[in-house]
């Protein structure tokens, strides 16, 4: 399937102009209310799944490309792993990531060509030779930007100094008020990856990227994990068993992840 994140579900064209301002620091309110109603509630689905789907037929330069070394193996025997997943329905992928020893065990177990090992922040326009003159069309952070010790200069240069590889950038971070994270801290519990620096919300992810010179197309939301109450979950099955499509689900501001999309200065 393909998911149309164009509709007016999103945060987007008429609904980032009164936002613009306060995104780019030149309002400030203690206060302001963002629209999150226009987050996407039509799409649920898991994020793999939805960026296999956008990126279908596109170039992609994929950051952070390996995943973490011991769940590797169990991503892909699950059809689980994102850059395997692109690899079989992008056009073309070049994977970057700082990890050699994931690199070294993708390109010697799977023979998974054109990923390597790479710092971001040590190449720029006329040092860069793994896009060996390509252009693409997305340059992909899926779940990293959490994980910087300083995520706002390390977007600053991809931005500045490789925003000319790519014609837009999307971003996606672990949501903070997933219903999988307010579940968890009702029971007095943060679940979270012990590598993680940063919570985002809608908001603050699109603070981050305006902050260092992107132009914030959409944001929205994917990943509904939660669990669904009796009656839905009774109804629901009952749709299944008399063969319709019909199901209740829970709004897409819930999910897991949220996706933020934008173009490199300049562009548009």
């Amino acid at each position: 399937m393909k998911y149309d994140i164009t509709g007016p579900h999103l945060v987007q064209g008429s609904h980032f102009d009164g936002i613009r301002p306060f995104l780019a620091g030149e309002t400030i309110d203690s206060n302001l209310s963002f629209p999150i109603a226009h987050v996407d509630v039509q799409t649920p689905t898991d994020r793999v799944s939805f960026l296999g789907s956008f990126l279908e037929n596109k170039t992609v330069l994929h950051i952070g490309c390996a995943d973490h070394m011991d769940v590797i193996d169990a991503k892909i025997a699950a059809g689980k792993h994102l850059h395997c997943a692109l690899i079989k329905r992008s056009n073309h992928v070049t994977g970057l990531d700082l990890n050699a020893k994931a690199i070294k065990h993708l390109q010697g177990k799977y023979d998974i060509s054109d990923i390597h090992v790479c710092d971001i922040l040590e190449v720029d326009r006329e040092t860069e030779t793994f896009s060996e003159g390509r252009h693409y069309d997305y340059a992909l952070l899926a779940e990293i930007v959490e994980h910087l010790d300083n995520p706002g200069q390390f977007l600053t240069h991809l931005n500045e100094s490789l925003g000319h590889l790519y014609d837009r950038i999307i971003i996606t971070v672990p949501n903070a008020f997933s219903s999988v994270a307010r579940r968890a801290w009702r029971n007095g519990i943060e679940n979270i990856n012990s590598d993680h620096r940063f919570w985002f919300s809608p908001y603050t992810i699109a603070r981050l990227t305006t902050a260092a010179g992107f132009n914030v197309e959409k944001v929205h939301m994917i990943g509904e994990e939660q669990r669904m109450d009796l009656l839905s979950r009774a109804y629901n099955k009952f749709m299944a068993i008399i063969g319709s499509q019909k199901r209740r689900r829970m709004p897409s501001r819930h999910g897991t992840s949220v996706v933020l999309i934008a173009s490199p200065q300049n562009k548009t």
